[in-house]
């Protein structure tokens, strides 16, 4: 009886304790609850809201179909979602946890702790992701850690910032993309392709030709 009360009380400390280096209101566990619910929603809202946007895309398909209602449903709110989701809270809640582990091992904070459990947490919660789902998070998170990468720079004063670095790394990846859609679809992302697809309002024969001029440059690249 006496080891269940001490183990009780153990389980309530734990609860409501933090450590000395935690700068969070909250306990520790509290605050991987509160960060995993607040990032699974945030991400299910975005993919919502995507969603949304590829609605407003396909409203030409949408309106040739017999079960519109059903459509719309399944292309505002599917799967992709809820594993969204669950990545986003996933990895919040394991880079918290092993951040506070950390903390409480190791008795310091230096930004070694955030890179562990940012390496572990981050790996964790990606091999979950079906490959169609990770394809999504690699281009993502590319795009954060870039610009991260890019920022640290200026920071430590490697290059200065200019107005034009932006517009020139948009104008080389939309020409990268486009390169690939006209002429090597198979190196683009599916969704992306599908993506830009839709937002051309291809024709029939506007998708034959465009078919007919890849098979035409693979031919030239295989000779």
């Amino acid at each position: 009886m006496q080891r269940k009360s001490n183990t009780l009380k153990y389980l309530c400390k734990l609860l409501y304790s933090t450590t000395p280096f935690c700068q969070h209101n909250h306990s520790c566990i509290m605050n991987m609850s509160k960060g995993m619910i607040e990032a699974f929603t945030k991400a299910f809202l975005a993919k919502l809201c995507l969603n949304a946007i590829m609605l407003v895309m396909s409203s030409k398909k949408i309106i040739k179909s017999q079960q519109k209602i059903k459509l719309v449903f399944n292309i505002l709110i599917n799967r992709t979602n809820f594993h969204l989701g669950l990545f986003m809270g996933t990895q919040t809640f394991l880079i918290k946890c092993i951040q506070c582990l950390l903390r409480t091992i190791r008795q310091k904070e230096d930004g070694w702790n955030a890179a562990i459990s940012g390496f572990i947490g981050g790996g964790l919660s990606f091999i979950t992701q079906k490959p169609h789902v990770q394809n999504i998070l690699r281009v993502y998170l590319f795009a954060r850690a870039t610009e991260c990468l890019y920022q640290i720079g200026i920071q430590r004063k490697y290059y200065n910032h200019r107005k034009a670095n932006t517009a020139i790394a948009f104008i080389l990846m939309t020409a990268v993309i486009a390169y690939g859609f006209f002429f090597e679809p198979d190196i683009l992302p599916m969704d992306t392709f599908k993506m830009y697809e839709n937002f051309s309002q291809q024709t029939l024969v506007d998708q034959v030709w465009h078919m007919c001029n890849v098979q035409q440059y693979r031919n030239r690249c295989n000779v």
